[in-house]
């Protein structure tokens, strides 16, 4: 009998144990974190429905209950905690202690790739990298994860400590934070959730549909339905392979393995031979270090099914399911796989028609590496025109970073409401061709995210577009680029809100311009002029009005900050600086000391036109255009265009209609 109630006592301990949650941080809470000062800092997490929490961060202490849901927030005073570090601790019906904690200014960083784009690959990063010790630094990486509903996990690397740790995130959001950091002299934390490619609809709240105009909305719900549909295509599209690879007589065959030695020939990325199977392969030495740590594969854009190997061993299957729901054949290299030494990566690919092209990106926890890629053909197919022409068309999946919501769902909701200084923002190259609705979709941006934040006034600046694309000879009529830079412009009606221009640091042949630290000194100056009240030039001369007569068009500015000049034109400007290729830059206008006016005449074409600095103003001359009824101002996806003011800040580009 003893033997039975000593047992029922155990299992009943064991039961109470398992029913008791105990209390837990956000994720976003880990070791090495930056809090932000201030009189009621955000910490939350989970604990028991009605569980006491507190909190302690040096001197400063706060406390709370668990909501009947199991969650908790509360609010604790860090404007008289010293900068740190210090000790973090949570008490409920355990204890959480996280070491290394400091208090200072916290920045979220989001946007697409040039948000994204890693301090490693920039201009001068690694030079950075090499000489950064600053440990008053932190950075926090989210993952990139897009989901249909509001997550309430945030996936993440943690606070890392140092910039070695960070050098493949956010150049921009690094060079933002340093100047911070040097100015301020107190500790500054940046989050990067940032996604390449993403839209602005995917950063927004679900309840965004009601707010929008009709036609936004009718292209919000464009993109949700077509998400809606793609199973039906989906399968459509495997049912339609099926059945030509049965009139062709084109499935594939039973691998005969890996290819002889002798057999392997160098490999032209830019055309590979489909009708058939074929390899890649690639032979890499690794150090120890480097083969202890995961690799991946991503050849992107690929649409090309096939099997991954590592050293012989199967790594992953890309199925035509798989290839069609993911824009690239992207695939984890477990370190199990990886060997100190030489190592085989190969993958072996079925593609029953036509050639194909292949932008492979190979990286081991080294980082990225670039070997030579060698090719064999396994068999082949006779050559069928008919069968290369009539080959279903893949049913692409719409890919979450542009399907709306899902970034917010997933990258920003699970972080709410952690305690922000403010944001910066680079997007805007994926919306290039809706421009028209970037103005209120970043309006509710800005709206959503101050209040999901619980920050009315919350700091929000972006990136306006950099020059891009080849430079032209003649005025265009529309631009994509530059009417999503006007958009850009018009949104600085937002409150607490402003813009880099970065017109002048572009690159016409990479979307990806390599200077990020520029973009980040002059989001930088913002901040510390509005935010942090440290009085400094942080803005470039804008227009605010243009009177025309006697043929000449006269334009006043704000923001002169000394006055205006006509910085010297280069003899060359950048293509490309990744592959250091220039091109030589022909002015429009010689006629002048400034480049990038035009004017419109009464019969809708454009001029160019001659234009010079006059105190104060810009006199443009259009005398030789009839009926003058508009002026731009760097109104190209690319423009030649040089008004600064004397703090060296780029004009902002401008199109307006003439009184």
């Amino acid at each position: 009998m003893k033997t039975r109630t000593a047992v029922f006592a155990i299992m009943g301990l064991l039961v109470g144990c398992g029913l008791r949650a105990d209390v837990k941080l956000a994720e976003i809470f880990t070791d090495h974190a930056v809090l932000q000062r201030g009189p009621a800092t955000a910490v939350f997490g989970t604990a028991d429905a009605g569980e006491a929490v507190t909190v302690r961060v040096g001197t400063a202490a706060a406390d709370t209950e668990a909501g009947a849901d199991g969650r908790w927030l509360l609010r604790i005073d860090l404007n008289d905690v010293g900068p740190g570090p210090h000790r973090m601790t949570v008490k409920g019906k355990n204890d959480i202690v996280l070491q290394d904690i400091l208090v200072g200014q916290v920045w979220l960083c989001s946007g697409q790739s040039n948000m994204q784009f890693g301090l490693v690959s920039a201009l001068g990063g690694r030079d950075e990298i090499g000489k950064v010790t600053n440990d008053r630094l932190r950075t926090f990486n989210v993952s990139c994860v897009g989901v249909p509903k509001a997550a309430t996990v945030l996936k993440g690397s943690g606070w890392q400590q140092t910039i070695a740790a960070n050098r493949w995130r956010t150049a921009v959001g690094y060079y933002f934070a340093r100047e911070l950091q040097q100015e301020l002299n107190e500790p500054v934390g940046y989050i990067n959730s940032s996604w390449g490619g993403s839209s602005i609809e995917s950063w927004l709240q679900p309840e965004t549909v009601g707010d929008l105009s009709a036609d936004a909305r009718a292209d919000w719900e464009k993109i949700l339905a077509n998400l809606a549909q793609y199973p039906a295509r989906l399968e459509q599209f495997q049912q339609d392979v099926a059945a030509w690879e049965k009139h062709y007589d084109r499935a594939d065959r039973e691998s005969k393995g890996m290819p002889a030695e002798d057999a392997w020939q160098a490999a032209n990325l830019s055309k590979l031979p489909g009708n058939g199977a074929g390899w890649l392969r690639a032979v890499i030495d690794l150090s120890e270090k480097d083969a202890a740590g995961s690799g991946s594969l991503n050849m992107r854009y690929s649409g090309v099914p096939g099997t991954l190997y590592c050293n012989g061993q199967k790594v992953r299957e890309h199925s035509l399911a798989t290839i069609a729901t993911n824009v690239s054949t992207w695939a984890g290299i477990d370190k199990k796989y990886f060997q100190p030494g030489r190592n085989v990566i190969a993958y072996r690919y079925f593609r029953p028609a036509g050639d194909f092209r292949l932008l492979l990106e190979l990286r081991t926890a080294g980082g990225t590496v670039k070997p030579t890629w060698e090719h064999c053909m396994e068999y082949r197919f006779a050559a069928n025109a008919e069968a290369d022409k009539s080959y279903p068309k893949i049913a692409t999946r719409p890919e979450p970073n542009k399907t709306p919501t899902f970034l917010y769902n997933g990258m920003i909701a699970p972080m709410k409401p952690y305690s922000l200084a403010g944001v910066i923002w680079y997007q805007g190259e994926t919306n290039a061709g809706k421009a028209r609705w970037y103005l209120e979709h970043t309006e509710l941006l800005v709206a959503q995210w101050r209040d999901h934040f619980k920050y009315a006034e919350l700091p929000f600046y972006w990136c306006q577009l950099a020059n891009y694309m080849a430079k032209v000879s003649t005025p265009s009529a529309s631009c994509a680029w530059a009417d999503l830079r006007g958009a850009q412009t018009a949104a600085q009606r937002i409150p607490h809100t402003g813009q880099a221009v970065l017109i002048d640091v572009g690159e016409s042949g990479d979307i990806h311009p390599l200077d990020k630290e520029t973009p980040g000194k002059r989001l930088a100056a913002m901040a510390l002029n509005d935010v942090y009240g440290q009085a400094r030039p942080c803005r470039g001369p804008q227009a605010t009005g243009a009177i025309l007569a006697d043929g000449k068009i006269a334009v006043t500015f704000e923001h002169l900050e000394g006055g205006l000049v006509a910085k010297e034109l280069p003899a060359q400007y950048p293509v490309a600086l990744v592959q250091d290729r220039f091109a030589d830059l022909k002015r429009n206008a010689p006629g002048g000391t400034l480049e990038g006016f035009a004017v419109q005449g009464g019969d809708e074409q454009w001029q160019w036109a001659a234009a010079v600095i006059a105190g104060d103003k810009v006199i443009i001359d259009a005398s030789k255009v009839v009926a003058p009824k508009a002026l731009a101002y760097g109104w190209e996806n690319n423009p030649t265009c040089n008004l600064y003011n004397r703090a060296g800040f780029p004009a902002v580009p401008f199109k307006l209609s003439l009184p």
